[in-house]
């Protein structure tokens, strides 16, 4: 596709075992020629240890500098954060805030209907209880009254003609 090598993305040892190898060799060396001046010039030792002390608080120093820098930094940052919310946040939010308590005042309204009408359906449910219902179960029931008594004396009627039809064919059995 393309006429670029593909990147190594293999770390390679070898390459890191050279430098550390020169790295531990430069060590070296530094150590034999400290032991080597330190005995040949008895001075060496202070002077060595007044230069250390120089490069300690030189490199202190940078370091200082370097954390100021990025107290500094981070304080604009946090000014930087600060003035994108209260320039574009907080007008969102408010404006979010006002279509909540707006759909909230809908959501009210639309809940005290409710309650008016459950409160409409419930009356009228007892009203059609006490007015029809009730009524209608009062005139089946006497209906049901009606209807008993009836079969009641029907039965009655009944057994009455069967028992003088069954005394009158005994009468004629036993003539």
């Amino acid at each position: 596709m393309h006429d670029f090598p593909e990147p190594n993305t293999t770390p390679s040892s070898s390459g890191m075992t050279r430098w550390l190898a020169i790295g531990g060799g430069i060590f070296v060396l530094l150590c034999i020629i400290f032991v080597v001046l330190t005995v040949i010039y008895p001075g060496f030792r202070e002077v060595v240890r007044d230069l250390s002390i120089i490069l300690l608080a030189l490199f202190q120093l940078i370091g200082a500098i370097a954390m100021a820098l990025v107290a500094v930094a981070i304080l604009y940052a946090v000014k930087a954060i600060d003035t994108t919310a209260r320039v574009s946040l907080i007008p969102k939010l408010e404006e979010i805030s006002t279509k909540v308590d707006d759909i909230l005042a809908k959501t009210s309204s639309v809940t005290d209907d409710v309650k008016k009408t459950t409160a409409s359906v419930s009356t009228a449910a007892e009203i059609i209880s006490q007015e029809v219902v009730k009524p209608a179960i009062q005139i089946s029931s006497l209906f049901s009254g009606v209807k008993a008594a009836a079969t009641v004396l029907g039965q009655r009627m009944a057994d009455s003609v069967i028992g003088k039809n069954t005394h009158k064919s005994e009468d004629d059995d036993h003539a």
